[in-house]
């Protein structure tokens, strides 16, 4: 047996038996989150939270029920049902999983998985005031009809002070800009949507609109036919 024999042996031992992950060596952790629907007077709707004003991490900013993957979460559905859960104080059978959107890697450290759901039964809702300073619903037909403001970011980076420069002389000492995305913005009445809350809702809205459509139209027919 070669050396390249046994050194393919080696790493062939260590890598098959584990599947591949994302580097988090840049202190990357993972969350999960509901994207809850309901149904309501005014037909099927989306439905969010504001923030508890009181909170120290964002407070008053609208976002979906979720939060940080734990060790005993048997996936990213469990956390995502987990922290629903806790969060508007429901049982896991008041929800019903439809499936999973696109997860998203953020700039700024959580590796975002964001689920569908339907939550069955609005009025079991109870949700903590320290946590949660108050739940609305959006219907989804003036979701699909809506045109979000749209900005864009710049993403830039700056060498620390410890940054050798003398091992790569040609690297600039100020800013660099990288690459520029996009942000979103849904206003509704006095909410205003943003952020990564609006990014889910965007890809959510954007990738079913035509399945999502079709329902609203269907079911507008049925509602007329009763």
């Amino acid at each position: 047996m070669t050396k390249l024999d046994k050194l393919q042996q080696v790493i062939y031992e260590r890598l098959h038996r584990r599947s591949a992950g994302i580097d988090k060596l840049d202190r990357l952790w993972e969350a999960a989150v509901l994207l809850p629907l309901v149904e309501t007077a005014e037909g099927i709707a989306v439905l969010f939270e504001e923030r508890a004003h009181s909170l120290r991490r964002q407070p008053g900013q609208i976002c979906f029920p979720g939060g940080k993957v734990e060790c005993a979460d048997a996936d990213f559905a469990a956390t995502a049902v987990r922290e629903t859960c806790e969060e508007l104080g429901l049982q896991p059978e008041d929800i019903i999983l439809c499936g999973e959107l696109d997860s998203l890697v953020t700039h700024m450290g959580p590796i975002i998985h964001p689920f569908v759901g339907l939550i069955k039964d609005t009025s079991k809702i109870s949700y903590s005031p320290s946590e949660v300073e108050q739940v609305f619903t959006v219907p989804l037909k003036e979701l699909l009809a809506m045109e979000p403001q749209r900005c864009s970011m710049q993403l830039a980076d700056h060498p620390g002070e410890d940054f050798p420069f003398d091992l790569v002389p040609d690297r600039m000492k100020g800013w660099r800009k990288h690459k520029e995305y996009y942000v979103y913005f849904y206003k509704y009445k006095d909410h205003v949507i943003w952020g990564l809350t609006a990014r889910m809702l965007y890809g959510f809205l954007y990738r079913g609109r035509k399945e999502l459509e079709a329902f609203l139209q269907a079911d507008a027919r049925e509602d007329m036919v009763e």
